[in-house]
């Protein structure tokens, strides 16, 4: 089409002009068959390109700008000058005398490079948002398996203090975490600043409510902790379950969500609870706690995976009773198939050891409830069998409801010590009662006395006053009938 444009006798292709008019017309359509060809392949490359580069880099990290990046690339250029810059509305002129299939390609280009824009700039929010989401640096308490899976959780700018370290004056301003044992807590507690403990986040199993609140710490952050670290080092086996797929970790308080994001940097699920969810979630992990490890201790040698296989009815039986305690005395409401849940979270620590540890945390609530059921006059014991196995195993023997219904696991002489010692409960209760009536007697006259005595010394100043103010008076008088006496005599 080119040559053809030129002069015969300007044209350098001498050849071409010497051709006949067929192989001409037939050398025309094959250059343009040839062009058109490279120009398709021309912008299918530019089209895979940018479909390759955009969604490679922003699909991942932005996919609420998808909707964004679709309409730059597919929008038409604006063709009028009155919603272009000055440079776009010469482009957009020059563009009116170009062939349809040069416009097409053009159009390509320009949205293209305006796809890659968008992806950009959703690269650059999804930035934003992963540095808004980063894990905030901590304090971690215990240098354990639980405290360096937390550290290796974290970005490097974590502070681990084993039981002896001093609090650093450097200290992340972000959660402190506790990893250690229950028995640790008062000195961790002692050691943290008293403007720092609100960010305290107790990771301890068991019922730490009471002691929280004693502390004054009854708002501080807590975890229930459902996975697992095998051994140093290693890292941690999440908790999910058939049953509960989600998994089962929680967290409730105030660094509650900056522990669930340095959990899931470890790929580790965690669901943030309010307070009357997570005291449901609590509990259920206290019950299956104290159930699992007191059954398997009846049976030596037993693992989690053993009691949930082997004594199933055993260990559902203590944890309904349990639960049932627990719903009575605190009014928690615990969801559908309880037994069934705690029984799937144990197949997935089936080769941990079983064993009643930390009984005043765990075990021990529930022995409490026995006693308290006592006290408020109940004649059943509401956790019958959990009492009943303590004294099988001799923990906790001392138990105010007499052993009906124990007696299988009780001799005649634990029988007679265990009705001396309600004998003494009840004597004991009676001298408190006796000296709590005796104690309000005494303060009751202790008060007689002291408003006695003040009524005294306010009666005797006023008697004071009166006295003085006659005194005075006389004095007036008598001063009076002096200087009257002297005007007289002069």
């Amino acid at each position: 089409c080119c040559f053809s444009c030129l002069p015969p006798s300007s044209s350098p292709h001498t050849g071409f002009n010497t051709m006949s008019s067929s192989s001409q017309c037939a050398l025309r359509v094959s250059l343009s068959a040839s062009i058109f060809l490279l120009g398709m392949i021309w912008v299918c490359t530019m089209i895979g390109h940018a479909k390759y580069e955009g969604f490679r880099v922003a699909a991942p990290l932005a996919r609420q700008s998808t909707s964004t990046m679709t309409r730059a690339f597919y929008k038409p250029v604006p063709a009028t000058e009155g919603c272009a810059t000055p440079k776009t509305a010469i482009f957009a002129e020059s563009r009116r005398d170009q062939h349809p299939s040069q416009r097409f390609s053009t159009q390509i280009f320009q949205n293209s490079r305006r796809f890659r824009r968008a992806a950009g700039s959703s690269s650059r929010v999804a930035q934003d948002i992963l540095t808004v989401n980063a894990v905030a640096p901590a304090v971690i308490f215990g240098g354990g398996r639980v405290g360096q899976a937390l550290k290796e959780m974290g970005e490097g700018q974590d502070v681990i203090l084993k039981r002896h370290d001093p609090w650093p004056e450097d200290a992340p301003e972000g959660p402190i975490f506790v990893a250690t044992r229950n028995d640790a807590l008062d000195a961790v507690i002692e050691k943290v600043p008293e403007d720092r403990r609100e960010d305290l986040v107790f990771m301890q199993n068991g019922m730490l409510g009471p002691y929280l609140k004693e502390k004054g710490l009854e708002n501080a952050t807590q975890v229930l902790v459902y996975f697992a670290v095998a051994k140093l080092g290693d890292d941690p086996t999440d908790g999910v379950t058939d049953m509960n797929p989600e998994g089962l970790t929680a967290a409730n308080g105030k660094w509650a969500k900056a522990a669930a994001e340095r959990f899931k940097n470890k790929g580790l699920s965690c669901k943030v609870l309010n307070k009357e969810d997570f005291d449901a979630a609590m509990f259920e992990k206290l019950i299956w706690i104290s159930s699992f490890m007191l059954v398997g201790a009846r049976h030596p040698g037993a693992t989690v995976g053993d009691v949930e296989k082997n004594y199933t009815g055993e260990v559902s039986n203590l944890m309904t009773e349990l639960a049932d305690a627990v719903s009575k005395f605190e009014g928690v409401k615990f969801g559908p198939q309880l037994p069934e849940r705690l029984c799937a979270y144990a197949r997935s620590v089936a080769h941990f050891p079983t064993a009643v540890k930390e009984f005043e945390w765990r075990n021990g609530y529930f022995n409490e409830l026995s006693k308290e059921a006592y006290k408020n006059g109940q004649k059943e014991d509401p956790c019958s069998t959990h009492s009943g196995y303590l004294a099988e195993l001799g923990i906790g023997k001392i138990i105010p409801f007499p052993f009906k219904g124990y007696k299988e696991y009780i001799t005649e002489e634990e029988m007679q010590q265990q009705d001396e010692i309600l004998t003494k409960f009840e004597i004991k209760r009676d001298e408190e009662n006796e000296k709590r009536i005796k104690r309000k007697k005494e303060m009751d006259e202790k008060r007689k006395q002291e408003r006695e005595r003040a009524e005294s010394v306010r009666k005797e100043k006023q008697l004071h006053e009166e006295q003085g103010s006659k005194a005075r008076q006389l004095q007036m008088a008598k001063t009076a009938a002096e200087e009257e006496t002297k005007r007289s005599l002069r």
